[in-house]
């Protein structure tokens, strides 16, 4: 399944016109794929913000203050470069990513793909459609 199907199939069910369904599909296109999301714990590691990972890792993964996205990401520029990918606003994108991304970096790192810091573990990097899926799909 490609990454825009995964897309299309959760879209219509979501809140907000699908912002985060864009949002995620951005997010994975900008970071290489699903295999990026090592360098996006990273970040969060290096920007003192390495407790939020270990929260999503053990199953926490409300949404968080979306100023806490932008901490973690740093002067990286990403969440203006999916703002500009999706054409979504970079403050949307940041609340979006905001409840995105601790399911993300959950689904990532309780099946074995990633430790908390950021190392690929033993288990292959899902492909990004069905990362996308799966995660946002717990949003329905």
């Amino acid at each position: 399944m490609s990454i825009f199907d995964a897309v299309k199939a959760v879209e219509g069910g979501l809140a907000g016109g699908g912002d985060h369904a864009a949002v995620a599909s951005g997010l994975m296109q900008e970071l290489g794929g699903a295999g990026g999301m090592g360098s996006l714990i990273q970040s969060f590691q290096q920007n003192g913000l390495g407790s939020l990972v270990q929260q999503f890792a053990s199953g926490q993964t409300g949404a968080i203050d979306p100023n806490a996205i932008q901490q973690a990401l740093g002067n990286s520029g990403l969440i203006d470069k999916v703002a500009q990918r999706t054409g979504i606003s970079a403050d949307t994108v940041k609340s979006s990513l905001a409840t995105t991304l601790p399911l993300l970096l959950n689904h990532v790192t309780s099946n074995g793909h990633f430790t908390t810091d950021g190392q690929a573990a033993g288990t292959p990097a899902p492909d990004s459609g069905s990362l996308i899926q799966s995660v946002l799909g717990k949003l329905l």
